[in-house]
């Protein structure tokens, strides 16, 4: 038996040898991070690093944080941030916001709170470390932004899974629930549709311009989609309810060009939001009224929207400029 426990004792000791060499390595892998991070032009700014969770996990917490890009266009701060990993398989982490944090965006601030935010990140065992999966996962979100605006999600679900073949290629699939959008936006659209959004899933195929790893931020911008594939995708706003496919590309004029592809149930409280925005003369709008009715002929109604050109049209009839790129 005096062999067996002086086994254990062995294994013991090489594994909490092997803990606090792979903890202190975590430390120095955020600390060179922070550090070649800010070598390349970020703010970055950190109260305190340390990593716990002896014997089976790494877990690393952060306090006090601030990032900003070099531009300044993006930023993120932060009283905590922790960053958690089995001590057994470190390349997977799972990553939990605080409570409340503040993002910086190029169109304005906005302060997040939640039940739960946390995100999963799988990076493959490469010198760049690829990103293979990343999942996101949030409750009871409530933001405010500046100028000032709010919105609430009441449950989120984000995946963004690398493709086996095409190093660039990502499957994104988003699914959201009681979305309640950005108050000014609302007053916009005026009261041909709730509140509420009950249901938003969207599928796609993304192709990025650079690879997402290490070497991909280097430049303080993040890779950029410049190809999107549209799976069948829906949105239940009230009674209406928006199925959507196409094909989207960044085009050299700074739009996007493709098609999108639209059936819709209950399309007429949409048609009226569409009607108060768009900058189709008043003839034109009781053209394409029409049209639709048309079309739809009391049942769905079923069109696509192309884009070219830097315009946005519905077969002859221009609606519209087309969205510029990055989408």
């Amino acid at each position: 038996m005096k062999w067996m426990f002086k086994l254990l004792l062995l294994g013991a000791a090489l594994w909490s040898g092997y803990w606090f060499i792979g903890a202190q390595a975590q430390e120095e892998a955020y600390t060179s991070l922070i550090e070649s991070s800010r070598a390349s032009g970020w703010i970055v700014e950190s109260e305190s690093l340390g990593v716990q969770g002896f014997p089976n996990r790494f877990d690393t917490s952060l306090t006090g944080l601030n990032f900003q890009s070099p531009d300044g266009d993006w930023g993120w701060q932060g009283e905590s941030f922790q960053i958690k990993a089995l001590s057994y398989q470190p390349n997977h982490v799972i990553a939990v916001w605080p409570g409340e944090h503040v993002l910086r965006t190029p169109g304005g601030n906005a302060s997040f709170t939640s039940a739960q935010l946390r995100a999963s990140l799988v990076l493959a065992a490469k010198n760049n470390l690829p990103l293979e999966r990343l999942q996101l996962e949030g409750s009871e979100i409530a933001i405010v932004g500046s100028p000032q605006w709010t919105a609430n999600i009441g449950s989120l679900n984000t995946a963004l899974f690398q493709n086996e073949t095409t190093a660039t290629r990502y499957r994104l699939g988003v699914a959201l629930t009681d979305i309640s959008p950005p108050s000014d936006l609302m007053s916009l659209l005026g009261s041909a549709l709730p509140e509420l959004i009950s249901e938003l899933r969207l599928s796609a195929q993304l192709d990025f311009d650079r690879a997402i790893d290490r070497h991909g931020f280097a430049n303080g911008t993040p890779p950029k989609p410049v190809t999107a594939v549209i799976e069948p995708s829906r949105i239940v706003w009230g009674p209406s309810t928006l199925e959507v496919e196409g094909e989207l590309r960044a085009a050299a004029n700074g739009f996007i060009e493709g098609y999108l592809s639209f059936d819709v149930l209950g399309w007429q409280p949409l048609y009226e939001v569409f009607s108060e925005a768009s900058s189709m003369s008043t003839p034109n709008k009781l053209t394409l009224k029409r049209a639709l009715d048309g079309a739809s002929n009391g049942q769905n109604l079923v069109f696509t929207v192309n884009f070219s050109n830097g315009e946005a049209s519905i077969g002859p009839f221009t609606i519209g400029p087309a969205p510029t790129y990055p989408f």
